[in-house]
């Protein structure tokens, strides 16, 4: 379900095998995102390119790895949204709670990946 991979002090996260994120697995995806997160300097790119629909535990997951990747000094940036993804946000007025960016395709050495 997660495609990590690792660069010096950076991790670029990618869903696989799935266009949305939504409570059937956003829990446990927000539990691996929040290892990741937890030490200081880090910062870690979810790439959503593909993800076409979002719910509500999707994006609370989201909106808590932001949270505590501040607490912990790292940093979580969302990048590459779809449109359908983007007006989502917009619904729920979450632009300035998340950190988006973009993010170029990269071909990276895959660190992991979990089911």
């Amino acid at each position: 379900m997660l495609k990590i991979a690792k660069e010096g002090s950076t991790y670029r996260v990618e869903l696989f095998q799935v266009n949305r994120l939504n409570t059937l697995f956003s829990d446990r995806v927000g539990e691996q995102l929040k290892e990741l997160v937890q030490e200081a300097g880090i910062t870690v790119f979810f790439d959503l390119e593909g993800i076409r629909f979002i719910d509500t535990s999707g994006f609370h997951v989201l909106l808590s790895i932001t949270e505590y990747a501040r607490q912990h000094g790292s940093e979580f940036k969302l990048c590459n949204l779809t449109d359908d993804v983007k007006e989502l946000m917009g619904l729920l007025e979450l632009e300035e709670e998340l950190v988006l960016c973009t993010c170029a395709p990269v071909r990276e050495k895959i660190l992991q990946r979990v089911d």
